[in-house]
């Protein structure tokens, strides 16, 4: 008996297997059934269509330079009809155009299905209808061209023992605006996108678009810029034979004792190897604070660079 069940157990699994390859195959002919009624079928549908504004040149329509100062739309909802292969599979957002030239300074412009160009020739697919908006405002204003500043948005937070060396910079510094003249001459500066850095181990320079403020309608040349900042491992160093100055010392012949001091200097390790201490650090002491004593001696600020310690901390003004 047990040689039966052996004998009938792969038999009954091959019958297993091939319904369900049957079962598969019908399936897989139904579907390519229906995907071909479905394709052959024609069926209405909505989509946005790009919209393109044309600004005459001068002469044609107006006598002046002029630019678009309206906010429009960059779509158009419409309905479009097309065989069921075509809308489902060929259709994409560059299929259609719409180009609208506008006339006049001021006009409310109607939209209609005669203004959509088909960009691919061999689509079966059809515009019926404008949906949305049915008319667009078009106001037109002399142009203007500016050089504007650029204001970098960013945080930047170095790692651990690292410091950044220089404040963060746009490359270039000044962007060409274009746009209507009152929008041009009223703008101060130009911001680049919200940049956030954490943990940031070296320089940063990476290429970063412009923002459009809102609500205005410019172009940028360029339309982004590079940020740039360097970011060096700290390092420290005692630098020996740093002058020290009088100020506000008038035609008195005044010199400190001694004359030079030793300066623990902390920074970037690229700015401290380069530090020479006759020219690059500042230490004086004030003719102003002196009552007979000792006069404390005080470092130039620099955002380069940090004064840790000087030594002496306090000199004497004697008579030369």
């Amino acid at each position: 008996m047990r040689s039966l069940f052996f004998l009938w157990g792969p038999l009954l699994a091959n019958i297993s297997i091939s319904s369900w390859g049957i079962r598969a195959g019908a399936l897989i002919l139904s579907f390519a059934l229906w995907l071909h009624a479905v394709t052959e079928k024609y069926y209405d549908k909505e989509i946005a269509v790009r919209l393109w504004v044309e600004v005459p040149p001068p002469g044609e329509g107006v006598e002046e330079d002029v630019v678009l100062a309206s906010e429009v739309p960059s779509t158009v909802r419409v309905l479009v009809t097309g065989g069921g292969k075509d809308l489902l599979f060929d259709l994409d957002d560059d299929s259609f155009v719409l180009k609208l030239r506008a006339e006049g300074k001021d006009r409310i412009h109607r939209l209609t299905p005669s203004q959509i160009t088909k960009r691919v020739t061999d689509l079966d697919v059809e515009v019926k209808e404008i949906l949305e908006p049915k008319e667009i405002a078009i106001a037109l204003v002399p142009r203007m061209e500016r050089d504007v500043p650029v204001r970098v948005q960013a945080s930047i937070e170095v790692a651990d023992a690292h410091v950044q060396v220089t404040p963060i910079q746009a490359d270039p510094v000044l962007v060409r605006v274009i746009g209507p003249q009152h929008q041009v001459a009223a703008l101060r500066y130009v911001e680049t996108d919200s940049l956030v850095l954490q943990d940031v181990r070296e320089d940063v320079d990476m290429e970063w678009p412009l923002q459009h403020p809102e609500h205005t309608q410019f172009s940028f040349v360029p339309e982004a810029v590079r940020v740039r900042a360097t970011v060096q491992m700290l390092a420290e160093d005692d630098l020996i034979g740093v002058p020290i100055t009088v100020r506000h010392v008038g035609e008195v012949r005044l010199r400190p004792e001694p004359a030079t001091a030793q300066v623990k200097v902390r920074g970037g390790v690229g700015v401290i190897a380069q530090l020479d201490p006759a020219h690059d650090i500042e230490l004086y002491v004030d003719y102003a604070e002196y009552q007979g004593n000792a006069l404390p001696v005080h470092s130039a600020q620099t955002s380069i660079f940090e004064v840790r310690q000087i030594a002496p901390a306090h000199v004497d003004l004697v008579s030369y």
